[in-house]
């Protein structure tokens, strides 16, 4: 970004925020305060701390403190949910509300510009906007968004970003601006192009670069807000009046109800409902999150701030702080020979909290394992991505597996008896990795057979610098006997490498019931017999349609040696849809 660009885009925030001190006598009203949690004021004249029922005014900046939070319902039906540390600034709303008809509908003087300059919020779009993308217009440091009616997220970071799942505070995140979009499309316009946002998809557009990159999956800084509602039935309508009640009747989005009840998490909506009744705090945990409750039946309760995390499990963020990891992360890797033991190819652990870290896009950057030498003696040492890069990543939401490898810089390996720290290049080799979800692991069937599907892979590396193909990826897994059958297909420097093999599940080969490993009993290099090969790796969870009776997802790292080149290839396979 040039000079004159940051000066104008800086001249731009600035403006805004010398609007918040018009007199508030001169300012119209542009919504309410519906939820408030902690520290949440207007930089108006004079200031004021907000309650639920204030009103919010245009020229206002709604600022919200550590660990606190607000849920602002704007006139034409907006909700806005705005995350700890941040400040937007209501620089233009006008709106008229529908006389009689009770549809929302848009008049040509209605207007929606607003200022992040600060943190983060989501929202839910209104009335302003739907008809005349030209209506609504949210400004950054960074560029311009718009909508077409639509549910997004978006992050601002300024050197105050410094969460990782994962991983402690204080994790490298890049300035500049975080979208999601949930639902509908946004268009986001910097100063050199104009970038166009779907439900799912998501981007970063840098603070010092106007240029936006998409990315594959939802980064770290987005889990905040990520599929969070602010009421779980939502009035497609527009109406602001069918979008403040006493309480939820229960159902979702799509007429469905949870257990009878109106207790309960919608894994699709991302809120936790609270019963008509005084229950309704208790049930947040927090009898005083809203200063301003009364006893009315027909006040608005305070619904807890639930989000889903980058595993898709429920996380309870009402406290205004980000959760810790949910549990152990199970990695299997293959590449090798790694580090100063010097000999293993391939294997799986199961990472507790602080034994792993994700970077910004929940791709792993550090896991802690063994190293076993020719002799079977072992040693723990941490893996480290240090400078190399994260390519061939990938994700699948059915089975919450992400995959990757490291390459073309240097990793290093630190053993935990004595410290050592070997630097290993990754200029002609690549270490493959496969993350699976934080949490406990799956309940294993013990009986059964189930032959998954090939959902994603890593392109197969060897150790002299070539990169190749994964055609063809089979695996099968009987319960009953404990086994499992792996079988690949692939094209390497001019080669092609066809293995099977077996392995075994669990207790029988010394492992976690959820985890496997195998030898290649059979592989073929251009059709001629020879050589050697392992497998490792592990089963995730039930996928939403995949067959209870099984784990939903399986995840796969596999070593090939040629003993008459000494080459040794290396990949990773994703695998689901028992």
């Amino acid at each position: 970004m040039n000079a004159q660009t940051t000066k104008r885009l800086t001249l731009c925030v600035c403006t805004l925020l010398l609007m918040g001190s018009f007199p508030a006598a001169m300012a119209q009203d542009a919504g309410s305060v519906v939820f408030v949690k902690g520290d949440v004021s207007a930089e108006r004249q004079p200031p004021e701390t907000l309650a639920k029922g204030d009103a919010i005014r245009m020229s206002d900046t709604v600022v919200t403190g550590d660990a606190s939070r607000a849920q602002l319902l704007m006139l034409d039906g907006a909700k806005i949910a705005m995350r700890p540390n941040s400040r937007l600034l209501i620089e233009e709303f006008s709106y008229t509300p529908p006389a009689t008809t009770g549809v929302a509908v848009t008049s040509s003087s209605d207007k929606s510009i607003i200022g992040l300059v600060k943190g983060g919020f989501r929202t839910i779009t209104g009335a302003i906007g739907k008809e005349n993308e030209a209506d609504y217009e949210v400004r950054t440091a960074v560029g311009v968004l718009g909508i077409r009616g639509t549910d997004y997220t978006a992050v601002f970071c300024n050197g105050d970003c410094d969460w990782v799942p994962g991983g402690a505070a204080g994790g490298a995140i890049p300035d500049g601006l975080y979208l999601g979009v949930s639902e509908g499309v946004i268009s986001f316009r910097t100063t050199t192009t104009t970038i166009e946002l779907k439900a799912g998809e998501y981007a970063f557009i840098p603070l010092d670069d106007p240029e936006p990159q998409r990315m594959d999956s939802p980064p770290a800084v987005l889990l905040d807000d990520n599929d969070l509602r602010f009421d779980p039935k939502r009035d497609e309508s527009g109406d602001p009046s069918a979008k403040t009640r006493s309480y939820d009747d229960g159902s979702s989005d799509d007429g469905s109800t949870v257990g009878g009840s109106s207790t309960g998490f919608n894994a699709t909506l991302g809120t936790r409902r609270a019963p008509p009744s005084s229950s309704a705090q208790s049930a947040s945990g927090d009898s005083s999150q809203d200063s301003n409750a009364d006893d009315s039946s027909s006040a608005t309760p305070e619904l807890p701030v639930i989000g889903i995390d980058a595993d898709g499990t429920p996380v309870d963020l009402t406290p205004g702080t980000q959760p810790p990891p949910n549990g152990p992360r199970t990695t299997a890797f293959s590449g090798g020979p790694f580090g100063v033991l010097d000999t293993i190819f391939d294997g799986t652990d199961v990472n507790a909290p602080g034994q792993f870290q994700l970077d910004i896009n929940n791709n792993l950057v550090s896991f802690d394992t063994a190293l076993i030498d020719a002799t079977g003696s072992s040693d723990a040492a941490t893996f480290d991505i240090g400078s190399a890069s994260n390519i061939d990543t990938g994700f699948d939401s059915m089975t919450v597996l992400r995959w990757g490898r490291w390459s073309g810089g240097i990793m290093t390996t630190t053993l935990a008896s004595d410290g050592s720290v070997d630097s290993i290049d990754l200029a002609n080799r690549s270490l493959h990795w496969i993350s699976g979800p934080e949490g406990a692991p799956p309940s294993m069937p013990i009986t059964g057979v189930a032959n998954y599907t090939l959902l994603g892979s890593t392109s197969p590396t060897d150790d002299q610098g070539n990169v190749g193909m994964l055609g063809i990826a089979t695996f099968q897994a009987d319960f009953l006997n404990m086994l499992v059958n792996s079988a690949l297909d692939l094209t390497i420097n001019a080669s092609n490498w066809v293995a099977s093999g077996n392995g075994t599940i669990g207790v029988p080969a010394g492992l976690a019931p959820h985890l496997f490993q195998g030898l290649y009993n059979a592989l073929t290099i251009d059709g001629i017999i020879g050589g050697s090969g392992s497998f490792s790796g592990f089963f995730s969870g039930p996928g939403p349609t995949s067959d209870p009776s099984f784990p939903g997802g399986v995840g796969l790292t596999y070593s090939l040696q040629n003993p008459r080149s000494g080459e040794i290839v290396s990949g990773a396979a994703v695998f689901g849809n028992p």
